[in-house]
């Protein structure tokens, strides 16, 4: 008895130990679930922070002037009414007490602060003191109110990363009651909009969607079992199997405290996809054998022996393409490869020992009525039609590899046209509530996108360095008027409170900035020894796209090299748009890098496996035309690349050389039993290939699904993986079956050649044997 089929015996031996064991591991796995937080779209979900350039954001920018922030939008006649200015001097207050509330800006904290200076006392004057203060302010106060008609508070608040999704939601949760609690006038709208809340919003969102879509997936795939797995006994029951590798999948997510985002949502589809697959090869295997009249025991331990091992290696395979994805760059892509390679080792040990625990006692209680051999080789109607159809393919052999090499080049070309989305905002329905009242904000007081140009030098504020940033600002400004909504320093602000010119001595200049708020001179200086340009490029990174952004962020590193600041100064660009612009290149040139990447450990993993070129060479070829026909499926179909469509060749990688694998692995085994190559790949076409359709439209069925997702980046993935699992199937019972046949063949030739050379070798060393001894 061979090693498998000890383990086989082990398995229907020990259900106790077995059933206890996943029971204890389920166990664990709910409790460590709890501990999943969300992830919503982040900067930190694209740039990975080990970069340098995320290095001078955090380090530099984040730590210094980063804040996140609430806005509570106000609208109505006239804003400035001292009924007005009084409620949102309540809210302010209340706000200001509020934990990790960094500060509030608003109109009223303005007018009440001007007021203290004046008189001593912090509130609301009149309302002919109000138009007074306001009038004095000018443009200063743009920020908060740009006319009559409108204003906001800004409440600032740690950046995303500084604060938990419970810290977020419950300052959020605290916004909402000061704006009840403060008692605006009758008349005025409030809404409350901002990145924090936008976020919180999609969170919600996806946590509302998840679920639904996931019970989606699950009622689909039920569809496609009952459809085409029907020719077993028990159809379903590779559904709860893969659930259960699922849990236990949630619980080691919990335990390596990787978050649930996009990303890693759209994960669980390709766990299910792929994992159900490894529960139906064993379900399949099963009933054969038995359905040959092997008993209970004999078929167990043969299913383990003839399946373990080739589905073992299709995961090992499936596990080097995802694999690749460790090396992107884009930290939700390195989750997501993470994330498919636990899933998938926890649904492989799911179906090997609670799929084949189940079966073997299903069976042994529930005993079928023996089935003639004739019948078995039948196979099942897919199963046959899967035959006809390999037969075709070999027929025409010629014509199946010149089209499949014509379409995957014309692929390949088609995939360098399709474009990349990396704004973030596009990826979610455009309906979306928060989306609204964000673009609405935008509307009003203009694009928040902004450029940072970081300012480090022994003192910022010495004449000549603020002349620099002044003159930079402006430049900035006349120059690209096109691209630039403003340009704003401390500089900018020293300047209006000194009548218009920049003081001489940096004892006039610290004078002023220590009396203007604190709200103003934290924001552009840290310290003496660092300040910020803050330019504001309105709704860019919406307006230009990627490739227009990337430019932008060039023509201002240009700038700055034509502009070179004072000596000792150093300056260096920063800001979200800058590092986004980082995530193009990773779309781009990372994704070609992470198929190459996959296809070659995949190769050399077949390689060290079989020790055999062809074998090593078989799943890999067919997957090459896969990858190529996605191409024109991106194209054609108006897709983009986002951070999960650029997993696509991993994708084909770990669905399409399963499919492979499986295949050749029967074909060997079945051509090791009958000796013939054209009779061995009919009776793996027609035994195998109604477990590979079931599984393959359960996949399909079940990401059908996806395509069902409110959010863009979710649904598109979701076509995606269906025309992939498509092409795939299509192109193992086609393209892989005519290589297969093709390689074979030429290899018996060689072996032929091998041997007749051999006999000619020792024929002629007989001759030279017998003519030197005299015969």
């Amino acid at each position: 008895m061979s090693n498998l089929e000890r383990l086989g015996a082990w398995i229907t031996a020990n259900p106790a130990i077995i059933i206890l064991a996943a029971f204890l591991l389920t166990l664990a796995s709910f409790h460590y679930a709890q501990q999943i937080e969300s992830q919503g779209m982040t900067t930190e979900a694209f740039i990975s922070k080990d970069s340098a350039l995320y290095q001078l954001y955090d380090h530099l920018y984040l730590e210094n002037f980063g804040s996140d922030g609430n806005m509570i939008i106000i609208e109505g006649d006239d804003v400035a009414r001292d009924a007005v200015l009084r409620a949102i001097l309540r809210l302010s207050d209340h706000m200001h007490q509020v934990e990790h509330v960094l500060g509030v800006q608003s109109v009223a904290d303005w007018v009440a602060d001007e007021e203290f200076r004046r008189r001593g006392i912090r509130q609301i004057p009149s309302q002919e003191r109000i138009d007074e203060i306001l009038a004095a302010a000018g443009p200063s106060i743009a920020h908060l109110m740009p006319d009559r008609g409108h204003t906001r508070v800004i409440i600032g608040m740690p950046t995303s990363s500084a604060l938990t999704e419970r810290q977020r939601n419950k300052l959020l949760v605290e916004t909402e009651r000061a704006v009840d609690w403060a008692e605006l006038p009758s008349g005025y709208s409030v809404t409350i909009t901002g990145d924090p809340s936008f976020q919180a919003a999609i969170v919600e969102m996806m946590n509302n969607t998840n679920g639904r879509i996931l019970a989606l997936c699950g009622v689909l795939m039920i569809v496609a079992l009952l459809l085409f797995f029907n020719h077993v006994r028990w159809p379903l029951l590779p559904l709860p199997v893969v659930l259960l590798g699922i849990i236990w999948t949630l619980g080691a997510m919990g335990f390596l405290h990787i978050r649930m985002g996009m990303t890693t949502f759209a994960a669980f589809p390709i766990m299910v996809g792929i994992g159900i697959d490894y529960a139906i090869q064993f379900h399949n295997r099963m009933d054969e054998e038995v359905t040959k009249g092997k008993s209970v025991l004999e078929a167990s331990a043969r299913t383990v022996k003839y399946v373990a091992i080739p589905v073992l290696v299709a995961l090992a395979v499936t596990e080097a393409g995802f694999f690749s994805l460790l090396s992107s760059t884009v930290p939700s892509t390195q989750d997501f490869g993470k994330m498919c390679m636990i899933g998938l080792f926890m649904c492989y040990l799911s179906a090997l020992f609670v799929n084949m625990t189940i079966l073997y006692q299903s069976e042994k209680r529930f005993p079928r009525g023996k089935k003639s051999a004739a019948n078995s080789e039948r196979g099942s109607p897919i199963g046959a039609f899967i035959e006809s159809t390999a037969s075709f393919s070999i027929q025409r052999w010629k014509t199946v590899l010149a089209l499949a090499l014509l379409l995957a080049l014309a692929g390949n070309y088609a995939d360098v046209l399709v474009p990349i989305e990396t704004n973030s905002q596009n990826y979610i329905p455009s309906d979306l509530p928060p989306l609204i009242d964000l673009k609405h904000m935008k509307d009003i007081y203009g694009g928040t996108d902004s450029i940072k140009f970081l300012i480090q030098a022994d003192d910022v504020t010495r004449p000549e360095n603020l002349k620099w940033m002044d003159d930079f600002s402006r430049y900035l400004l006349t120059s690209r008027e096109d691209r630039t909504d403003g340009a704003t320093s401390i500089a900018t602000y020293i300047k209006a409170a000194n009548g218009g010119e920049l003081p001489d001595e940096s004892t006039r200049a610290r004078e002023i900035i220590a009396s203007l708020p604190a709200s103003v001179s934290s924001a552009y200086m840290s310290g003496h020894n660092l300040a910020i340009i803050d330019v504001n490029i309105g709704n860019a990174q919406l307006n230009l796209g990627t490739e227009g952004m990337e430019r932008l962020v060039r023509s201002y590193e240009d700038d700055l090299a034509w502009h070179t600041p004072p000596p000792g100064v150093s300056v260096r660009i920063t800001g979200q748009p800058v590092l986004m612009t980082t995530v193009m290149d990773a779309l781009t040139d990372g994704r070609v890098e992470m198929s190459l990447l996959g296809l070659l450990l995949i190769f050399l993993l077949l390689l060290l496996i079989y020790r055999d070129l062809i074998k090593a060479l078989l799943p890999v070829l067919p997957m090459l035309v896969v990858i190529g026909w996605m191409g024109l499926v991106m194209y054609y179909g108006g897709l983009k690349y986002t951070p999960l469509t650029a997993t696509l060749g991993a994708l084909v990688l770990g669905v399409g050389s399963e499919y492979a694998i499986l295949m050749m692995e029967r074909f060997y085994e079945e051509l090791a039993n009958v000796g013939n190559p054209f009779d061995a790949l009919k009776i793996t076409a027609n035994r195998i290939g109604s477990a590979l359709v079931a599984s393959g439209m359960a996949v399909i069925f079940g990401f059908g699904a996806l395509i069902a997702s409110p959010f863009n980046i979710i649904s598109n993935f979701g076509v995606v993986t269906v025309m992939s699992v498509v092409l795939a199937l299509v192109t193992t019972f086609t393209v892989f079956v005519v290589l297969a046949i093709r390689m074979e063949v030429q290899r018996e030739v060689l072996e032929n050649a091998r041997l007749e050379l051999k006999r000619a070798i020792a024929l002629l060393d007989n001759k030279r044997w017998r003519r030197c001894n005299g015969h």
